[in-house]
């Protein structure tokens, strides 16, 4: 079929969609045949927004006997439809996606399970309705749940049909039992005869195959306990861009929406380049650390569509749509709270490691039960499954993690700063008119006095406990919130690095007039003098080595560089100097 011009596929979820109305598809079929090799009972998860929906709606489209006659409009022109497996279109496909399940109707879960359940296998014996026959496919209609589940399974295996169950979203409302809402007792649900876990005990035994996706791999591991319902090729390296997409998709991406809308100048690779530190960074399998990183695929077509618009980037390159996701520190945080109150806070201390050494290090728990998430390497593996943190590398025996890109910096710094607000009712009006004057004037003294006056009436916060993360992790907070820049802490310059190079941005902040290297420097509140003019003397020296670096010149262009020196002990500011000023071509 002939096929309209491309559009963006940015927000959209469904396969034949994208294939019969033109929207643009990175071909992902490929995966296919590795997916069967993988097993017949796969799980897979990823943080949201990473396309794991569009993936699996795929999948159905091409196992699905009832879109046979589909199959060369929507896979003719992709990998698969080239190379198809033996499996294309054999199966019956029951398709559920578990964020649905709180529309359905019924006053309880249970309830509303049950009435979203119902309406799926509804609609499955209406689609094969042929291969059943009008009486059975009546019965069925007319049968509670459970009941309409037994008689599909049984007369599908009597006909000798090949089931497929599709399960998206596995763990969505479980989430929502975790952050405390509608008073619901997870435990009762996952637990003995829970009506969640005997629904999944009823899925392996009935299905010729399955696939199942979600954000963490919690429920699963309460829900499987005693039996073996799939495997978790989450991590395994064939996975990594299977959802998401690598550099050389996005540079493909750019590069053939060029000369649409108004997307008429700029170079695809240097698009490519300026967006890889905002959306790029992730990666999800062990063996592929330090050698492979994916793009966040829904925040590259938000860009893409600004482009494509308007022939500019977006005024704000986090999308607003994306960047709600990451109240996951908060909902974290919560959980922690409920469930080991004496250690509520406990959640501040590796959030603030993270802020102020951009890695941490903790064992990946591959699975485990929600009733341990406060155990330390299940709560930090939250992190990890909810995107704040990806694989960074395996150094000195252990596994390091670091933040992926700026997006999720900036949401990070958001949740440090609002846990800092707590202690003071600070006046944001002003705080911002103090960082214009210091992006566009060079007014760089009242501006980081300020945010040393502020860093000490943070104390009551962690109940006056001090320390160099706890600094920094602050200052990266204040730091992050300034728009003008494209902040880059601990950015190495010279084989070292400079605790703050702010550096204006390429597209949003091109009329800012002034950059800073900011060595900050740090002493226990009963440091002695000698202790603290040996500080002041190790930033001299790192900072005239930072400007050496011959990438500065480029990054501090047609701007004032100033190099300060920025030096606490404890909680009080006791040097704050400028060191040098010069104007860069």
């Amino acid at each position: 079929m002939e096929r309209k011009p491309l559009q963006i596929p940015y927000g959209v979820a469904d396969f034949k969609i994208v294939r019969n109305e033109g929207l643009y598809y990175i071909d992902k079929t490929g995966y296919i045949p590795v997916l069967e090799q993988a097993g017949r009972f796969l799980f897979f998860v990823r943080p949201r927004r990473f396309g794991k929906s569009l993936f699996l709606n795929m999948l159905r489209c091409y196992y699905d006997l009832a879109e046979k006659d589909n199959f060369d409009s929507l896979f003719g022109d992709l990998e698969i439809g080239k190379n198809p497996t033996e499996n294309r279109n054999r199966y019956q496909v029951l398709t559920l996606d578990f964020s649905q399940v709180n529309k359905g109707e019924g006053k309880t879960l249970e309830e509303r399970f049950a009435s979203y359940i119902g309406g799926c296998l509804d609609g499955f014996v209406r689609t094969y309705a042929a291969m059943y026959g009008e009486s059975f496919v009546n019965s069925v209609l007319a049968a509670q749940s459970g009941d309409k589940f037994n008689k599909l399974v049984l007369e599908a295996r009597r006909l000798g049909h090949h089931l497929y169950l599709m399960l998206d979203e596995y763990d969505n409302f479980t989430n929502a039992m975790l952050r405390a809402e509608g008073g619901v007792d997870y435990r009762s649900i996952t637990h003995g005869q829970g009506f969640y876990r005997e629904w999944f005990k009823s899925f392996k035994g009935n299905f010729d195959r399955i696939f199942m996706t979600g954000v963490s791999p919690v429920t699963m591991d309460d829900l499987t306990s005693g039996f073996n319902i799939a495997s978790n090729i989450s991590q395994d390296e064939f996975c990594n861009t299977m959802v998401g997409f690598s550099e050389k998709e996005v540079l493909k991406l750019y590069t053939d929406f060029k000369g649409t809308g108004m997307y008429k100048s700029g170079e695809p690779a240097d698009f490519v380049r300026d967006t890889k530190p905002w959306y790029d960074g992730y990666c999800f399998a062990e063996d592929k650390r330090g050698k492979e990183t994916v793009f966040n695929s829904d925040m590259s077509l938000y860009f893409l569509n600004s482009l494509v618009k308007t022939g500019k980037p977006p005024k704000d390159w986090v999308d607003r749509n994306i960047a709600t996701d990451y109240d996951k520190l908060e909902m974290i945080a919560d959980i922690q709270r409920r469930m080991d109150p004496e250690r509520a806070e406990d959640v501040m201390s590796p959030i603030e490691a993270l802020a102020a050494e951009g890695e941490i290090c903790f064992p990946l728990s591959e699975s485990f039960p929600a009733d341990q998430i406060q155990a330390p390497e299940n709560f930090l593996s939250l992190f990890y499954y909810y995107g704040i943190v990806t694989m960074k590398e395996r150094r000195e025996g252990a596994d390091w993690f670091k933040m992926p890109n700026v997006c999720v910096k900036r949401q990070v710094f958001d949740y440090l700063r609002s846990r800092y607000e707590h202690s003071r009712s600070p006046n944001w009006q002003e705080w911002a008119h103090l960082a214009r004057m210091f992006a566009y004037r060079g007014e760089w003294h009242p501006f980081l006095e300020r945010l040393a006056a502020d860093f000490a009436d943070t104390t009551p916060v962690r109940g006056g406990i001090q320390g160099e993360h706890r600094i920094q992790g602050y200052m990266q907070a204040e730091f992050g919130h300034l728009d003008f820049y494209l902040m880059a802490p601990e950015m190495e310059l010279s084989r070292g690095f400079c605790d703050f190079c702010l550096f204006p941005e390429r597209y949003r902040s091109a009329d800012v007039l002034h950059s800073y290297l900011v060595e900050l420097k740090f002493s226990k509140a009963d440091a002695s003098e000698a202790d603290l003019a040996a500080k002041y003397q190790e930033a001299l020296g790192q900072l005239a080595k930072y400007r050496a670096d011959k990438s500065v010149p480029m990054l501090a262009r047609g701007t004032t560089l100033h190099q300060i020196v920025f030096q606490f002990k404890g909680s009080e500011l006791v040097c704050l100097e400028q060191i040098a000023e010069e104007q860069m071509p």
